[in-house]
């Protein structure tokens, strides 16, 4: 049995899908926490709420593996990311009992060119992050 975590980042929303694989039937078990948003980064409660939240529900868990959708760091690119996000990722990554790793979405692509993905999240705005933990799941 293995365990994988997606997370997709957009703007000040995480938006995470986990799965796990059990003789040969993979499964969503993100069950409620499907995305978290931090409403003020500014403010240090909500930004520890976010943080503890999170990593709660890592602890609960136990994930062989956390993964985030790596995003271009340009400012200039054409659709710039939120500075909020970059503090998002900073917060996860702070998580102790797993290495997070981030995966461009090229090497996603180039995935399941070669490898058919037979796994559909349950709700459409987390197909990136769906797509991510099947990944981490079968690479």
């Amino acid at each position: 049995m293995k365990k994988t975590l997606g997370i997709e980042i957009k703007g000040n929303t995480a938006i995470f899908c986990a799965i796990e694989e059990n003789n040969g039937v993979v499964i969503e078990i993100t069950r409620a926490f499907k995305k978290l948003e931090l409403k003020n980064d500014e403010m240090s409660n909500e930004v520890q709420d976010f943080t503890d939240t999170v990593h709660s529900f890592f602890d609960e868990n136990h994930f062989d593996e956390i993964g985030i959708i790596k995003r271009s760091k340009s400012m200039n690119a054409k659709f710039p990311v939120s500075p909020i996000s970059f503090k998002l990722e900073g917060l996860i990554q702070t998580y102790k009992g797993c290495d997070i790793r981030f995966i461009a979405p090229q090497t996603l692509r180039a995935h399941y060119k070669k490898k058919a993905n037979n796994f559909k999240p349950k709700y459409a705005y987390q197909k990136s992050a769906a797509e991510l933990a099947f990944y981490l799941l079968t690479k």
